[in-house]
């Protein structure tokens, strides 16, 4: 019983009790007592079932939460954001969360949908159309938006999600610096190329900014 009941309402149960078993009856606590007592009891193990209750919840695993993996992202912590900043709550929120994985010193591959459209693609594939951001998942898991995931971190139960996920190494990547994204190679950041008719042509390696994702981080 130790391990299942708290010990001041097991103490409060316990005296009640004795007070019942006395020999002379009317040194008895009258039944109104009686109850009120074991309502105390019942109040103050129930407040200790749910504390205990929560406390095993913070030990959330990945198994509890949606599979879902983007492309190569079975072992990794990946991050889809946006860097435009026309929709101000959507900017804030991937910069939370952002900020909070780097509070936490892990290792996660941030994916710009912004910058490179086949982000947005794969978000599209996963979502049925719905490309909004920030998302989360960790491991081939889908833990949620930023709502969801400051959820967890209020209440204790995010951090254990990351347990196995290297550090953060020192310093940003020193290819992009943590840009994420180089100026492609082929066009020279252009994004455009000399046809073989001698005039212009789009170049098909980078984006429209003349970018490609940095090889070390992606």
């Amino acid at each position: 019983m130790k391990d299942e009941i708290h010990l001041p309402s097991l103490e409060l149960f316990s005296a009640i009790a004795v007070q019942c078993l006395k020999r002379d009856h009317e040194k008895r606590p009258p039944i109104t007592d009686i109850v009120s007592a074991l309502e105390t009891c019942l109040k103050i193990q129930e407040a200790f079932e749910v504390k205990a209750r929560d406390a095993k919840l913070i030990q959330y695993t990945l198994v509890d939460f949606k599979e879902l993996c983007p492309p190569g992202g079975s072992n990794l912590v990946i991050l889809y954001t946006t860097s435009v900043k026309g929709i101000r709550k959507t900017s804030k929120d991937c910069t939370r969360i952002r900020s909070l994985l780097k509070s936490l010193k892990v290792l996660f591959q941030e994916r710009d949908i912004a910058m490179h459209s086949d982000f947005r693609d794969e978000l599209l594939q996963m979502f049925d159309k719905s490309a909004t951001v920030p998302r989360l998942f960790i491991k081939g898991r889908y833990i949620g938006g930023a709502e969801e995931v400051f959820r967890l971190h209020e209440n204790g139960k995010f951090r254990p999600l990351l347990d196995g996920i290297p550090n953060i190494a020192e310093g940003p990547c020193k290819r992009c610096a943590g840009a994420r994204s180089v100026v492609c190679g082929k066009c020279n950041g252009s994004n455009m190329l000399k046809s073989a008719q001698g005039g212009m042509t789009k170049c098909t390696e980078c984006n429209k900014n003349g970018l490609i994702k940095c090889p070390v981080c992606f």
